[in-house]
């Protein structure tokens, strides 16, 4: 298959997020972009020489198309969070067991729990993960053997964002939160999703300071959608 000029220019845009970025927002010099990757357009077609104007123009492009496509994906991101609700819950333990220690032990472990306000359970290749309430990390030990405890976070918190059903089919969603988080210095634990819920556990020390900033993102995206930001 020959692979067009246009298409091998894409394909090193997709590769670099930052000048994918860039290009989005119009801000890059495209004759300095085109020369720094003539080299890798030259390559991906098979060795053939390309003109330096030639990439300028499929940059442009490239760049058009990708703020058409972002314009569209920002709206269906920002809706969403505009109807996102946030809850904080404290007092969260994180644990990681062998799948083996809780293999055929669910039952009982469902059992002694009931009445607890919190569990997420998710289950990796090898291994079970378990948010909880903390007061239960005694039980959950005795059950599973602590031999088969892999890891164990005390101190935890859990932020939940409940969102439209639109989430499970839009992508950079997460992604949004995530950044949004990363830019103000909170690390996240753990990230399960469950249907609309995305739930995100953070260090209690970082939990109001995490909460306060989605927080503060969803009321100004829901200002800004209204016409009032």
């Amino acid at each position: 298959m020959v692979v067009s000029i246009a298409e091998a220019v894409r394909r090193i845009v997709n590769n670099s997020p930052c000048i994918m970025e860039c290009l989005r927002m119009d801000i890059i010099n495209y004759t300095a972009l085109a020369s720094r990757i003539q080299n890798d357009v030259s390559r991906i077609l098979g060795g053939r020489k390309v003109k330096l104007e030639a990439i300028k123009m499929a940059l442009i492009r490239c760049s058009e198309d990708l703020r058409r496509e972002g314009e569209e994906l920002d709206k269906s991101i920002l809706s969403i969070i505009a109807n996102t609700v946030l809850e904080l819950k404290n007092d969260v333990a994180l644990i990681t067991v062998r799948q083996e220690g809780l293999v055929g032990k669910l039952d009982e472990l469902m059992r002694r729990i009931t009445s607890l306000r919190f569990l997420q359970l998710t289950q990796g290749a090898e291994t079970f993960t378990i948010a909880i309430d903390q007061r239960a990390c005694d039980d959950v030990f005795s059950l599973i053997g602590k031999s088969n405890v892999i890891t164990v976070f005390h101190n935890q918190s859990a932020i939940i964002l409940m969102s439209p059903k639109e989430i499970i089919t839009t992508p950079g969603v997460i992604s949004y939160i995530t950044s949004t988080l990363l830019r103000n210095g909170v690390n996240i634990t753990q990230i399960i999703s469950c249907y609309v819920d995305t739930i995100l556990i953070v260090d209690r020390v970082d939990a109001i300071r995490a909460y306060e900033v989605l927080e503060r993102k969803i009321i100004e995206v829901r200002s800004s959608l209204s016409g009032k930001y």
